[in-house]
């Protein structure tokens, strides 16, 4: 019998460049695209950055545009996908738009019809979007939505261990972005005041980031007046470990919300999450109105809890090796 021809070598995976703010964003943008690349990294895959916070350091990285990779444009304002659609367009490889943001739906309703129209026809230069819910898919055409996967930007083997810090039951902590209100941390504040008068000892940590600005300093002001009160600004990573291993209850009383990444480190790290139902959550977070009474009765008490509708268990990681495969195949 013949001998049978020696399979063709799988080819090697393209390497990755994810374009992003590498230096100056943080919060949970920049934690998730971290995390992504130290779980790709330990699988042997080349990763690299396109700063989008430089102009020089994104430059430097011109000449490797040249080659076939995966390109991943992390996101949480669509103009900016419309404005790098051209470029994206002419890459090769694969490339992939990356919406972080849970205000993708309420950022297209605002928008007028024919930038609407200008958005969906930017939205063909890359080849996937990768959104943490379907507000974008529940708007594209047919052909634009089977590009859409739901993903959460949250990669449990690459999250920090936490601390052994010891647990303290009636401790609360949220985190806020420089103060902005849809984040809601004087609501968070007025829980804690309430939760207060049936657990006395009760204290709140606010982990605020982003820009320093007069809302983040008003809250340092109030927490000079109430000494049950903290606010911490650009902590470390491990700092927020510590914090989320030692609190009891993690608040999200947000208006509008993504499939956030502090709200599954804080359940990895064995804290009750009490979140507003604005938005779907995560399976186990408690959930309640958007009410300084509904949420503190839910952190004393309990309430509903999240089965997780509406949002995936599909990791960024895991969409790149999808991605990588489908490659290979054609």
């Amino acid at each position: 019998m013949a001998e049978r021809a020696a399979s063709a070598p799988s080819p090697e995976p393209l390497p990755v460049l994810q374009w992003a703010q590498e230096h100056g964003e943080v919060g949970g943008v920049r934690t998730s695209h971290h995390q992504l690349t130290s779980v790709l990294r330990a699988e042997g895959l080349t990763v690299d950055y396109v700063d989008t916070g430089s102009a020089r350091r994104a430059a430097a990285m011109l000449p490797r545009l040249a080659h076939r990779a995966v390109h991943l444009l992390h996101l949480t304002r669509l103009w900016r996908a419309m404005l790098l659609a051209p470029a994206f367009a002419l890459l090769r490889g694969r490339t992939v738009l990356v919406l972080h943001s849970g205000s993708t739906g309420g950022q297209v309703a605002r928008m007028p019809w024919w930038r609407r129209r200008a958005l969906v026809l930017a939205l063909y230069a890359y080849d996937e979007i990768w959104a943490v819910n379907d507000e974008i898919g529940t708007i594209l055409p047919e052909a634009l939505r089977s590009r859409v996967t739901v993903v959460t930007p949250f990669d449990p083997s690459a999250a920090p261990v936490p601390s052994s810090v010891e647990r303290e039951p009636h401790a609360l902590a949220l985190s806020t972005n420089a103060g902005l209100p849809h984040y809601n941390a004087d609501l968070g504040v007025e829980v804690t005041r309430l939760v207060r008068e049936r657990w006395l000892d009760a204290t709140l940590t606010v982990l605020a980031y982003g820009n320093d600005t007069p809302a983040v300093e008003a809250l340092r002001r109030l927490a000079e007046a109430e000494p049950w009160l903290t606010v911490a600004f650009d902590s470390s990573p491990d700092e927020v470990s510590t914090v989320l291993a030692r609190v009891g209850t993690f608040l999200r009383p947000t208006s509008w919300d993504g499939d956030s990444v502090i709200v599954r480190e804080a359940q990895a790290a064995g804290a009750t999450v009490v979140a507003s139902d604005s938005a779907p959550r995560p399976a186990g977070v408690v959930i309640a109105p958007l009410d300084a009474e509904a949420i503190a009765a839910a952190v004393l008490d309990g309430g509903p809890v999240s089965d997780g509708s509406g949002l995936a268990q599909t990791t960024l990681a895991q969409a790149v090796r999808a991605a990588e495969a489908s490659l290979a195949r054609g």
